[in-house]
């Protein structure tokens, strides 16, 4: 049997002290808390670079606070398509510019320009965005019946942070161009 491979590292302080606590927490040795690290940066490191992904970052942070939930795209148009025969219509577009309001106060702690706000709402799935222009964009809609909502919805939100949007219908998409 092969003697074990020594080898000597340098650990920065703030490393070090993360190291130190791993050790007091797990009471493992020095040796044994490094060859774990190593195997399971070994096996997760695909899944590691992901979770650098910037919406996937936006994933890990909306669902974590519990205020979002996953929802098949499915189940979302079942939803679009029941609130179209609703006799509540009216209701819900009231409530649903009043939810929108709130979220652009709360963005405008966040965000500063209309492309970052798009990029948060694309992590919602409601389009894919592409930027075509300097300050012009288009959102490729995951369903027809999205478009009022989404629609009304960044309408709603841009207004509140007193950002100017033209908002332009398409056949499947939305185009957005910043003023």
């Amino acid at each position: 049997m092969k003697n074990p491979a020594r080898i000597t590292i340098s650990l920065d302080m703030e490393t070090e002290n993360l190291f130190k606590k791993l050790k007091n927490d797990s009471q493992m040795s020095q040796s044994a808390i490094l060859r774990e690290a190593l195997r399971f940066y070994s096996t997760n490191k695909d899944i590691l670079k992901k979770i650098k992904n910037k919406k996937v970052e936006t994933y890990i942070e909306m669902l974590s606070g519990g205020e979002h939930l996953i929802l098949d795209v499915n189940h979302w148009i079942l939803f679009l398509k029941l609130l179209e025969k609703s006799r509540y219509q009216t209701e819900f577009w009231k409530n649903h510019k009043s939810v929108a309001r709130s979220h652009g106060e709360q963005f405008s702690k966040n965000f500063k320009t209309a492309e970052e706000v798009l990029e948060r709402l694309e992590a919602c799935n409601f389009y894919n965005l592409s930027k075509i222009g300097k300050d012009e964009y288009v959102l490729v809609l995951n369903s027809n019946l999205s478009k009022k909502f989404v629609k009304t919805f960044i309408k709603e939100v841009f207004d509140s942070m007193n950002l100017t949007v033209e908002v332009k219908d398409e056949i499947a998409k939305l185009r957005v161009k910043t003023k």
